[in-house]
């Protein structure tokens, strides 16, 4: 029997992902108040989207850093969470989540917590 057949198969599987993007948006020239969407560029992790964001920050109408996590064999993902905006962005920015607020939401305060002295 060959050193292959004694080992054991192992598979994992990733049950959630979470992935980065920043999504970069340019002027149509010509079309006063347009603006079309560069390429997505994926980012490696929040702190590689936040360094490509400020990247086209000064070079770019609108520029918008995202995450969104879910599970990549099933196909279900969650709705995207903007970590970072600024500029013109198109009105579908305007219905995603800010990781900001959801922060906020998540906090566990109790009656303790909100006592004043």
């Amino acid at each position: 029997m060959s050193k292959a057949g004694n080992k054991k198969l192992v598979r994992e599987t990733v049950r959630h992902l979470t992935y980065f993007v920043v999504q970069a948006f340019r002027e149509v020239k010509g079309a006063k108040g347009k603006i079309t969407a560069d390429d997505p560029i994926p980012a490696q992790d929040e702190a590689h989207a936040k360094r490509l964001f400020e990247r086209y920050l000064p070079i770019r109408a609108g520029v918008v850093a995202f995450r969104r996590t879910g599970d990549p064999t099933t196909g279900d993902w969650e709705d995207a969470v903007i970590i970072h905006r600024h500029g013109r962005l198109p009105a579908e920015v305007d219905n995603m989540a800010d990781a900001n607020d959801l922060e906020a939401d998540n906090w566990a305060l109790s009656a303790v917590d909100l006592k004043v002295a």
